[in-house]
């Protein structure tokens, strides 16, 4: 992966930016950041912020015509622009300690000279004096201030300036009319800057507006001779000091420094409150209460609507841009390139698509960190523990309990129902393939879509399964695939486009006949979130559930995942808990879903819920979530049951050596064997293993026996002991990433 790639995800991003204010400000002040403080009265670090931006904020505050406010997103709620202004002079009205700072810097010894102390040859004078650099300052006249001098708040000027330079070394010649360059020329760098009609040593002519360089190589210009206003006159003396220092450095002028940034945030603030703009209560403007009050109304308008409406994003707070830079950096495989930073987030995403549809800019975290997952398959620090589990099982549903009858007639149709109906309910399957086979003379497909394989970046895993639905859909007419299952259709879509699709619930919802069992008198239906870009499907369940005489009642958010997608569980139990309770706790009713995994994240959280396919065909609805075993149970049964009605062939699952072995598990140690994702057809192998080749550790006061069995990914333990009838009686059991080193 190259740098380029990963950040190409969030180059649009506009987290971050410069607010609307901070654009049009010419200093560039953070209004954000400045407002934020100011609302906490914290008034000496909002003062630091003024003057760093404007390095003579006295000045500023009273002359800046405040641009900042015509594009402040107040006016979006209909109200008055935050009084930046009025903020920014209380803010210096109130703060205690104004002495500027003296870094700790060696001197230097190159030497300037500023001809001018109005506000641009002060502030050149300044900045390069900040910088230790030894500078002195001419004018004719016999104090600064230049044209400011006339005006009547001077006063207040004059102290604001000689505060700042309080702590500088910085040299004044008043009184002193500079007639020719040559007597300046023992200095190493002049700065031109004697205000508007000034005399400009028949340089002007040469002037570049962007370095400030004139024809004389060592001579610069600036200010109001150049027609420059306040703003742009304080601000040339910044650019005049990092352009002298190149200069120093060696020999020629070129503009190293940073110029604005083009990005701008812009976000939608029109839902927000009104609230209007707080009056002073006296002529001289706000009281730092209310300037603090002013402060609040600020909007602090930077976009975090992915960061805030994502509980992943919200966990571990990063910036979009900066995930980029962290994906990039931790597919390098070898130090010290890959920091592994992201290792965990990038396998706590659900993949849900969410930020993408929050975001203003369509920026999709997911992808990003589906294509991080995707380089670090098959790498050395791939954590294949997170996804190994899903990935055997996916081989096992389309492998085993796989199965294919063609469609019977033209145009022809070919139920898909995915891996995880049949598996949850038989009746998932078998219900809608009658409908089907009666309406449509479908065929049906049983097959895994590959989602588990693209939830691990496995391409590879993904590709050849792809492949063979492909072939099979090809040898088969090439019919249209009828799906039960939001994921599976999302996927075809993605990555077998060429296969007509078509929701099983438009189809049923075209059945006029049809009359769903009533349910739930009220109810909410839970799209989930692989159903985002399925809108009919999402309208014709809705259709299905009216008709079963439900009441139904919109939640807040629609396709918000469940806390099933991208198998975030082992990656992150914690967030998965937090997901799986935010969505079971989003509405007050039942929910009706049409997704298996988000039938089984509620069952698990205690919520009420019922399949669509529950209440179209009045199955008996579960109360428990199936265990793994039940799982491949029903899916060896769903395709037992189909291969002797659809082509009267005798199909069972091949048995297994320690099929045979009783187990004796209390509820509670099989149901925590479950959560940790262990079968017990794992523990009934691991036990016949130990009990076979007797490696295992046995405890000789009561019998009980430790195994271990190493799996490619997993190594799994048992605690067990064989009862006097040859039961084996389980304690509990475990795995880990480890493995056992065996010495002679």
């Amino acid at each position: 992966m190259l740098q380029t790639d990963a950040i190409a995800y969030t180059e649009k991003c506009i987290n971050g930016e410069p607010a609307a204010c901070s654009s049009a400000c010419p200093f560039r002040l953070d209004v954000r950041s400045f407002m934020e403080k100011t609302a906490k009265a914290r008034w000496n670090s909002a003062y630091k912020a003024l003057r760093n931006a404007f390095l003579f904020p006295a000045v500023v505050g009273a002359l800046c015509p405040a641009p900042c406010e015509s594009k402040c997103l107040r006016v979006q709620t209909g109200d008055e622009p935050v009084a930046v202004r009025m903020i920014e002079e209380a803010c210096i009205r109130s703060a205690g300690n104004k002495k500027p700072e003296n870094y700790a810097i060696p001197p230097k010894t190159q030497r300037a000279a500023v001809i001018g102390a109005g506000i641009a040859g002060l502030s050149a004078a300044l900045c390069l004096a900040q910088k230790k650099y030894p500078v002195t300052v001419y004018d004719k006249n016999s104090g600064w201030g230049g044209s400011l001098r006339p005006h009547p708040r001077f006063g207040e000027f004059d102290a604001d300036i000689a505060a700042q330079f309080s702590a500088t070394d910085t040299e004044f010649v008043f009184s002193a009319q500079i007639l020719s360059l040559e007597e300046l020329a023992a200095y190493d760098v002049v700065y031109i800057a004697t205000g508007a009609g000034g005399d400009d040593f028949g340089l002007l002519e040469s002037w570049d507006p962007i370095l400030l360089t004139t024809a004389e190589p060592k001579v610069f210009m600036g200010g109001e001779i150049a027609a420059a206003d306040l703003a742009s006159s304080i601000i040339q003396g910044k650019t005049f000091s990092k352009t002298a220092e190149v200069f120093f450095q060696t020999g020629k002028a070129s503009g190293t420094f940073e110029g604005a940034g083009e990005g701008v945030c812009l976000i939608d603030c029109s839902g927000e409150p009104s609230v209007p703009r707080v009056s002073p209560a006296g002529p001289d403007g706000y009281t730092g209460a209310e300037a603090e009050s002013e402060s609040s109304r600020c909007f602090q308008c930077d976009c975090s609507r992915c960061v805030v409406s994502c509980e992943m994003l919200g966990t571990f707070r990063k910036k979009p841009k900066k995930i980029a830079l962290e994906v990039y950096a931790d597919t390098k495989a070898t130090p010290p390139y890959s920091t592994h930073t992201l290792t965990r987030q990038t396998y706590s995403c659900n993949m849900c698509g969410h930020c993408k549809a929050v975001c203003p800019e369509d920026i999709n975290i997911g992808a990003l960190l589906q294509s991080s997952r995707v380089a670090r398959a098959g790498e050395a620090d791939y954590p294949e523990a997170f996804h190994d589990f899903w990935l055997r099982e996916m081989d096992f549903m389309s492998r085993d309990a796989s199965f294919f009858a063609p469609a019977g007639g033209s145009p022809g149709y070919v139920f898909f129902p995915g891996c995880q109906l049949g598996a949850h309910n038989p009746g998932y399957v078998f219900k809608p393939l009658a409908f089907l086979r009666e309406n449509y003379n479908a065929g049906v497909y049983l097959n895994c879509c590959g989602a588990p394989a693209y939830w691990a970046g496995d391409t590879e895993r993904q590709a050849a399964n792809f492949e063979r639905i492909r072939a099979v859909w090809r040898g088969s007419g090439s019919p249209a695939f009828v799906f039960a299952c939001a994921s599976c259709e999302s996927m075809f879509e993605m990555f077998l486009p060429e296969i007509k699709r078509v929701s099983l619930y438009e189809l049923l919802a075209q059945q006029h006949g049809a009359v769903p069992e009533h349910v739930f008198d009220s109810a909410s239906v839970f799209d989930p979130c692989s159903a985002r870009g399925l809108p009919a499907t999402a309208k014709a369940v809705r259709t299905l559930a009216s008709m079963s005489g439900a009441t139904l009642f919109k939640l807040p958010e629609e396709n918000r995942c469940c806390g099933y997608g991208g198998h975030i569980y082992p990656a992150n139990p914690g967030l998965f808990d937090t997901v799986t309770a935010a969505r079971a706790g989003m509405g007050e009713h039942p929910y009706i879903v049409y997704c298996a995994n988000c039938r089984e994240i509620f069952l698990s959280r205690g919520k009420e819920n019922a399949h669509i396919l529950d209440v179209v065909f009045g199955l008996d609805r579960r109360t428990a979530v199936p265990k793994i075993d039940e799982k491949h149970n029903n899916a060896i049964r769903v395709k037992m049951k189909l291969s002797k009605e659809l082509k009267n062939e005798d199909f069972s699952a091949d048995p297994q050596s320690w099929d045979a072995l009783e187990l004796i598990i209390d509820d509670s140690v099989a149901e925590s064997a479950d959560r940790k994702l262990i079968a017990l057809s794992d523990i009934k192998e691991a036990i016949w293993r130990a009990e076979g080749s007797g490696e295992k550790f046995v405890d000789e006061t009561d019998g009980t026996c430790h195994c271990s069995m190493e799996k490619p990914v997993l190594t799994y333990w048992v605690q067990y002991k064989k009862t006097t009838g040859g039961a084996y009686e389980v304690y509990g059991a475990y795995y880990h990433r480890m493995r056992i080193s065996r010495e002679d």
